[in-house]
């Protein structure tokens, strides 16, 4: 699993705490019986066992690794507690990009630090990096830290559509705003689903261009429940600056997560 071609280097695959890594043998077992329709809690192994399905091509059912996956991991609100570094991840981002839409981007970068007379684009980009995710001390830190590599990777794009004009940043209007903060979203929660379940892909996937096109499908079904749940909200209409912005955050996390509970 990479990340885009402006940085170097794979996001390394993870593993929750509560992890229970005993072997499954893909068997269609994680359906409830008649008498559990209702939600209910799914342990690791059934997470692990819709994974290994879905490699194997005995079931094409993304839906159900992701619910199995939230289930899992505690359901909405504890994932989205766990999200720490998901959290101030996405309003750093937030808080950058109304800063170069209020304050211009060298002048931005200049306030953070990040100077980059001289050491082109690239390199002021990949130094903001470290200024929004922070040292990677964590399991989540890496996921947020790769998700957000993705972000900037799309202010690169921008840049480069622009005639490699950094200024161009200033004029990132509402709409691709929320675009590039759906992008970190459903970027940090497929980095999270696989660091959790990519040891299925290793285990079982021995084709590897067929493995990448897995992947990219479920990152494909990721995105797309995580554009839903935000089409609704104008992230440029919050104030990243203020004490309530981790709340209104926390609560985002929570809308997108609940996309895979409400899988039937």
């Amino acid at each position: 699993m990479g990340t885009s071609s402006i940085f170097n280097g794979p996001v390394k695959p993870l593993l929750p705490d509560d992890y229970d890594d005993a072997s499954d043998d893909g068997e269609d077992n994680d359906t409830p019986p008649d008498s559990e329709k209702h939600p209910v809690p799914y342990k690791w192994k059934d997470a692990k066992t819709s994974m290994t399905n879905y490699v194997k091509g005995s079931s094409s059912d993304r839906g159900r690794v992701m619910n199995r996956y939230v289930s899992a991991a505690g359901g909405s609100k504890r994932l989205s507690q766990s999200s720490v570094a998901g959290r101030s991840t996405a309003i750093s981002i937030g808080r950058i990009i109304q800063d170069f839409r209020n304050n211009g981007v060298e002048a931005t970068l200049q306030s953070l630090q990040i100077d980059c007379v001289g050491k082109g684009i690239k390199v002021a980009l990949s130094q903001l990096v470290n200024v929004i995710s922070g040292k990677s001390n964590f399991k989540e830190d890496i996921v947020a830290r790769g998700a957000a590599k993705e972000a900037i990777a799309e202010m690169y794009r921008i840049i480069t559509e622009n005639d490699g004009d950094i200024e161009s940043l200033r004029q990132i209007d509402d709409l691709t705003f929320r675009n590039i903060l759906e992008l970190f979203m459903s970027e940090y929660i497929f980095k999270r689903v696989m660091s959790a379940l990519q040891s299925s892909f290793e285990k079982y996937e021995s084709d590897s261009k067929e493995a990448v096109k897995k992947e990219q499908e479920l990152k494909g079904y990721v995105k797309v429940k995580v554009e839903l749940r935000m089409r609704d909200i104008s992230p440029a209409t919050l104030d990243y600056s203020s004490k309530s912005i981790s709340v209104e955050i926390d609560n985002l996390f929570v809308k997108c997560y609940q996309a895979f509970e409400d899988y039937v």
